[in-house]
């Protein structure tokens, strides 16, 4: 089981120094016209019961704790550490991570993942500066958001109660696939690979890529060359060059880029 009572202190709103496509402390903006579509004015007011913010912060803290319990778990030589307030632990952590951390653990081990969570938990504390993801922090906080809202969904409908521990929303289920679509620059770091929902507000993007890249490969373009005309083709960056290419990540690559 996993414990909720954690999340609580942590989503307090602070100050929100992550740079996403719209700004995680406020709402979709909603229509001024009277004469939308039913089917519009019920999505203006879904979007009107979201937090966000919460819904970012939450999956984030919910991430870093479960994964900073495994560590300290496995470095105490796979027993419970003295004072642990988690109740149980996998029995094979490996499959645990990738299970957690489906995009993240094809690319970062956990000791990786694990130190850019602690950057973007200091990033959304901090002041003064604006911190720029890259593409694999994007694709971690992917995992992150992915997981507490497929928690928060499922508490809504077997466990209201326990749901308001979180409180993504006021009381609705949260459209996972859509709120990428809303908050999310790119997914890059899905390239040639198939995502499990739509993301349409990404998809042009991501076909126009991959049909570039997949036209070089059919021309016979070895595969490292391939990649690396369509990255200066389409200006990628060099986090989605390294995804790509399946090289080995480094720690400087996992640092935000501040934007003063």
């Amino acid at each position: 089981m996993i414990a909720l009572n954690f999340i609580s202190p942590f989503i307090t709103k602070g100050f929100v120094m992550l740079i996403f496509a719209k700004a995680i402390d406020q709402r979709p903006e909603s229509s001024l016209l009277e004469n939308i579509s039913p089917e519009e004015r019920e999505r203006e007011e879904y979007y009107k019961k979201l937090f966000p913010y919460t819904i970012v912060r939450a999956g984030l803290d919910l991430s870093y704790k479960e994964l900073d319990d495994i560590l300290d778990f496995v470095e105490n030589d796979h027993q419970p550490p003295e004072g642990s307030s988690r109740q149980d632990y996998p029995a094979d952590i490996d499959a645990w991570y990738h299970s957690r951390f489906p995009w993240t653990a094809n690319f970062l081990d956990k000791e990786s993942a694990h130190f850019s969570l602690v950057l973007l938990v200091k990033a959304m504390d901090s002041f003064g500066s604006y911190e720029t993801m890259n593409a694999i922090h994007l694709m971690l906080l992917y995992d992150c958001v992915q997981s507490i809202v497929s928690l928060y969904n499922k508490l809504l409908e077997e466990a209201p109660e326990k749901a308001r521990d979180i409180t993504l929303s006021k009381g609705v289920p949260v459209d996972f696939d859509d709120f990428i679509n809303q908050y999310w620059p790119h997914i890059d770091f899905a390239l040639m690979s198939k995502a499990d929902y739509p993301h349409e507000a990404h998809a042009e993007r991501k076909g126009k890529i991959e049909n570039f890249m997949e036209s070089l490969l059919m021309d016979g373009v070895e595969p490292l060359k391939a990649i690396d005309s369509t990255v200066e083709e389409f200006d990628l960056s060099p986090s989605v060059k390294v995804l790509l290419r399946r090289d080995e990540i480094s720690r400087k690559l996992l640092e935000l880029q501040r934007k003063v």
